[in-house]
């Protein structure tokens, strides 16, 4: 029996863009969403899927694989709805989709080059086809990408990895995360009635504050009581340098992931941020060449689809740091 969806949200990510951090306030506020005829599938929810890997990560649509996958979501999502209806006593008004994968699994690569994320129309366009809603709506985050290399690359480390910067990007000096261009494949989509991007550095002004701008996205804004909402500050917290310069060291002579678990609980702990200073991992030198390639890709994006934001909000540190006190002055 087809479903009855009237409004689709897909929260795409991109990844290292707070995902996780609005993930975990959606879950919070679960029960409220219900209330309010939303129904939520989140990407753990996803990832026991049995196709769900093959759907994530391919890089060309698989004609055997993709109806099995669709079928194995439109379960998922009947019954999120049956409950949302149970909950609120009247048919679900939007389901919402909170997951990365929606723009492809992987951390970015060679494979990125010249398409930023080139699984991403596919792997959109099949969640699409098989929910079949009467209009879909995408919200995409973005990072600058210095920043967002150096968050990639941190996550890599901690969990038990010690290679080089320019191991884990050997195309730094090209220009391969070019957001303009995705932002552009994705509205292009056919059923994608719209799409909003925002910036990952709005996160700034406090995660409370990150979470009700993205809950416009769904017209909820100003909706739902925050009052018992928790902010969780250690949410995917970072090394310090002092952590960073230790795990380098440490990390080539682990074996088994509870090895590798501890010691990066150790770090965090002895070595915190706040204590010792955040991890740099690109020279200056390598940062204002990073964010001089991007400039003109960059200046594209806010133009076109943050027009409420600088357009020059990622040409520099001091303007990008800018982008944290925007929430706050609403």
């Amino acid at each position: 029996m087809p479903l009855s969806i009237p409004r689709l949200v897909l929260h795409a990510g991109i990844h290292k863009t707070g995902t996780t951090t609005l993930q975990v306030s959606l879950k919070q506020l679960r029960p409220q969403l219900h209330q309010r005829g939303v129904a939520l599938v989140t990407i753990e929810m996803m990832k026991k899927l049995p196709h769900e890997g093959s759907w994530a990560a391919r890089r060309t649509r698989n004609p055997v694989e993709a109806p099995l996958f669709q079928d194995e979501l439109r379960n998922l999502v009947a019954t999120e709805m049956a409950e949302v209806e149970q909950v609120s006593g009247a048919p679900t008004q939007q389901v919402l989709i909170s997951n990365e994968r929606l723009v492809g699994a992987r951390m970015p690569s060679e494979g990125d080059s010249p398409r930023f994320r080139p699984v991403a129309e596919d792997s959109i366009t099949e969640v699409i086809e098989a929910l079949a809603p009467e209009r879909t709506h995408l919200a995409l985050y973005t990072r600058r990408q210095d920043r967002l290399m150096e968050s990639c690359y941190l996550w890599e480390i901690q969990k038990g990895r010690s290679h080089s910067v320019r191991d884990q990007f050997p195309y730094i000096d090209q220009t391969v995360l070019r957001y303009f261009d995705l932002a552009r494949r994705l509205r292009a989509i056919p059923k994608v009635d719209s799409m909003r991007v925002r910036p990952f550095e709005l996160i700034g002004a406090g995660s409370l504050l990150y979470l009700e701008d993205f809950l416009v996205n769904i017209g909820l804004n100003g909706q739902l009581d925050m009052s018992e909402f928790e902010e969780d500050p250690s949410a995917n917290r970072s090394y310090s340098n002092k952590a960073l310069s230790i795990a380098l060291k440490v990390n080539r002579e682990l074996e088994t992931k509870k090895e590798r678990d501890a010691v990066k609980r150790f770090l965090k702990r002895a070595f915190p941020i706040g204590t010792y200073p955040g991890a740099q991992i690109l020279t200056p030198e390598e940062r204002t060449k990073l964010i001089e390639r991007y400039a003109d890709d960059n200046e594209q994006l806010f133009l076109t689809f943050m027009p409420d934001l600088p357009m020059d909000s990622y040409s520099s540190i001091e303007a990008t740091k800018k982008l944290g006190t925007v929430l706050n002055r609403g």
